[in-house]
């Protein structure tokens, strides 16, 4: 499954957040991923405004959860939506279509 994660950071934590993150390696994120098991697919930033975007691969919502606990807490605001790719997005829509 894939989903879509939104976050914004809490403005008075920002710099506690940001330093959090920032301490983070990008071996630290793949052991993140391993053992919460899921895979992140791609991750944007929009500093200036305390937010972002991230895609993540999971095999149900609870494996993202333990995950996502890390950034609760007061540190930021956060949105999960399932969402699909362009060949499951034309596969649903193509099976609900009315029929002609």
């Amino acid at each position: 499954m894939l989903f879509m994660i939104e976050w914004e950071v809490n403005h008075d934590q920002k710099m506690e957040t940001f330093g959090a993150f920032a301490g983070m390696t990008e071996a630290d994120d793949a052991a993140v991923e391993q053992a919460h098991g899921f895979t992140q697919i791609g991750r944007w930033h929009d500093i200036a405004n305390g937010r972002g975007v991230a895609i993540v691969e999971a095999a149900s919502s609870e494996a993202l959860h333990g995950f996502l606990m890390m950034w609760t807490g007061g540190l930021s605001t956060l949105n999960i939506t399932p969402v699909l790719d362009d060949a499951g997005a034309r596969s649903v829509i193509s099976a609900n279509l009315p029929v002609g």
